[in-house]
């Protein structure tokens, strides 16, 4: 009879650790994960401080760095709708937060 109990709990308590805390095979992002897209900036807010590029809104800080190609630094009012860009971005819980964003003034063909 103890045999059956002991049983029962740990199938009791497998169940409840995996169907209520979120236990598996998860492919979030890490929170410090930084990584890379590029694309044309599709609306920029009213204060500068968010943008969105292929369908995903990015938040751009005090701490990010807004370059062009060569590395000269801009301001977030050089952000425009449909600029070409390039993101170094990590995983934020109200979206993502770039850490530096490239703005492609010319492209150079």
């Amino acid at each position: 009879m103890d045999i059956k109990k002991s049983l029962l709990l740990m199938f009791l308590a497998l169940f409840i650790n995996v169907f209520f805390f979120d236990v598996g095979m998860t492919q979030t992002k890490r929170a410090d994960e930084t990584f890379f897209l590029s694309g044309a900036v599709k609306d920029v807010s009213w204060d500068h401080k968010a943008i969105v590029v292929n369908n995903k809104k990015f938040l751009i800080t005090d701490n990010t760095k807004v370059v062009d190609q060569k590395g000269n630094p801009l301001k977030r009012s050089d952000i425009k709708n449909n600029s070409d860009v390039a993101i170094d971005a990590v995983a934020h819980p109200n979206g993502y937060t770039i850490k530096v964003i490239v703005v492609i003034m010319d492209r150079g063909v």
